[in-house]
């Protein structure tokens, strides 16, 4: 009779462990779906963040490239401020230079109160150079000489300059009395007694 009894037990046994079972699993399912629902939380803040990390680095390029800009700008405005400056300083020697030559023909004319305006002044000058001395073998003279080499062989001048040699020899007689070179008539070798300008 109890073994009877014990074998009509075990249904009420077997179904009260399929239904631990059955919460037991039911449970792991939960956990499942609560794991994947943290799962793809995760992916897509892992995602939002990957996204928001190329924003910043795609600013960050932007911003190198912009860096890179002004301080290129920075370096063509330091060149400018240079060339600038080296302008200014030929601006006021060629300033100065007019100043004298006004002051020279100020002299001349015995008008010390005059005011002769540059471009007249200039064409004068031009005038006289040109059509009353015949310059331009003196002025390529002296530009000759202002050159690398501190002396040169009256030959020299004349292949170099393009005018006859009388005219060169003429030339250097006048500068020479002028004081502005040193030319040796005999060796035919003339040279600079003083820059007028830097080389």
């Amino acid at each position: 009779m109890a073994v009877e009894k014990t074998q009509k037990d075990y249904p009420a046994e077997v179904s009260k462990a399929a239904k631990k079972i059955q919460k037991i699993v039911k449970d792991m399912n939960k956990e499942l779906l609560d794991e994947q629902e943290l799962r793809a939380t995760a992916d897509a803040r892992v995602e939002e963040l990957s996204n928001e990390l190329q924003n910043k680095i795609a600013t960050i390029e932007r911003l190198d490239r912009t860096i890179n800009e002004l301080k290129t700008t920075a370096d063509e405005t330091t060149d400018l401020k240079t060339k600038n400056k080296a302008l200014q300083a030929e601006l006021d020697g060629i300033q100065t230079q007019l100043e004298k030559m006004s002051e020279t023909y100020k002299e001349l004319v015995s008008e010390q109160e005059a005011s002769i305006p540059v471009q007249e002044l200039l064409a004068l000058y031009i005038a006289l150079l040109e059509d009353v001395f015949y310059a331009q073998p003196h002025a390529k003279t002296l530009f000759l000489l202002h050159g690398r080499k501190k002396e040169m062989t009256r030959e020299e001048i004349v292949k170099t300059a393009g005018h006859e040699p009388t005219a060169i020899r003429k030339a250097l007689g006048d500068l020479s009395r002028a004081n502005l070179i040193d030319y040796d008539v005999e060796g035919g070798k003339a040279s600079l007694k003083k820059r007028l300008y830097p080389t």
